[in-house]
């Protein structure tokens, strides 16, 4: 029998992008796939369109569906597959983001051939999706500095720069950022203090860089990163240390395995995740009830 896929996508994402969605259609239909493409047309379309394809009728569902864009898009979606059905259809993604950390995560080529090769082959690994506030995201949520790095990026800039842009942004966040202190309690654990937190379910952070080197997207619990000291000096010193693959070392830095956090803070803080703003503070972030199969290589 044929294979089906449904594809989320952003039309008007840039032409090397669109490319490569068409170099992947055209291996899966070689391969002998039918493709229905799914075009989106604005903020919320991907969550939508994946709640509709996961509220189908098994009979009528697609094999697979696959979301073609950025951690973030992937994300999106996420929250309308976990916000349906209480067994989600399978997911592909078409990384074509500015990261890709998911990619990295599964170690995922980011090449038609090797998306196509891993679509067709139908492997798949059952992940844990972490909730802020009720949102889905997939890698991480953060809150203190890149989260308002997060809130405060220039879209423009990133369409030109790529990564630079979040580069630009955290600099900037030097000058601007106040600093505050963040009250964040682990499972049934007493508050500790910290300058900036990020909630990990996945190693990489911003591409290849590992924040968290026992995450796993398969385990129902996260991987915390403490950042514990704070001002602009330790920022620039933890910057370092995670381009120099060496932040899970550095002094100020403690991981602690958790199933549910609570963070307070600055009241309307921002909260990121997987490179989007969920919500703000106060976060209450945990494990949703239904894990996801995804498409591996």
């Amino acid at each position: 029998m044929t294979a089906r896929i449904a594809i989320i996508f952003n039309p008007i994402a840039g032409r090397r992008r669109r490319i490569t969605l068409e170099d992947v259609c055209d291996r899966l239909t070689a391969r002998g796939w039918e493709i229905e493409l799914k075009p989106t047309r604005a903020r919320g379309d991907a969550e939508r369109m994946a709640r509709e394809v996961a509220d189908l009728p098994a009979e009528l569902r697609p094999d697979l569906l696959a979301v073609a864009g950025g951690d973030g898009t992937i994300g999106e979606a996420i929250n309308g597959l976990i916000a349906g059905t209480t067994t989600p259809p399978r997911l592909a993604i078409i990384p074509m983001g500015t990261a890709n950390v998911l990619a990295a995560e599964i170690g995922l080529k980011v090449t038609p051939d090797a998306i196509a090769a891993a679509i067709d082959a139908r492997k798949s690994k059952l992940i844990h999706i972490g909730r802020a506030n009720g949102r889905a995201f997939t890698l991480m949520a953060g809150v203190g500095v890149d989260a308002h790095v997060v809130a405060e990026l220039d879209v423009a800039l990133k369409r030109r720069i790529g990564k630079g842009a979040y580069l630009w942004g955290a600099a900037k966040q030097l000058f601007r950022f106040g600093f505050p202190t963040y009250s964040v309690a682990l499972d049934d654990a007493a508050p500790v203090a910290a300058a900036s937190v990020i909630v990990a379910k996945g190693r990489f952070y911003g591409g290849r860089h590992v924040v968290a080197p026992k995450a796993d997207l398969t385990a129902p619990s996260f991987e915390v990163c403490l950042f514990e000291r704070k001002g602009a000096l330790h920022m620039l010193r933890y910057a370092l240390a995670l381009g120099l693959g060496r932040l899970p070392r550095a002094d100020g830095y403690r991981i602690v395995t958790a199933r549910k956090i609570a963070i307070s803070g600055p009241e309307k803080d921002p909260v990121q995740g997987d490179g989007d703003v969920l919500g703000y503070l106060p976060a209450a972030i945990d494990i949703a009830p239904n894990p996801i199969e995804l498409i591996r290589p």
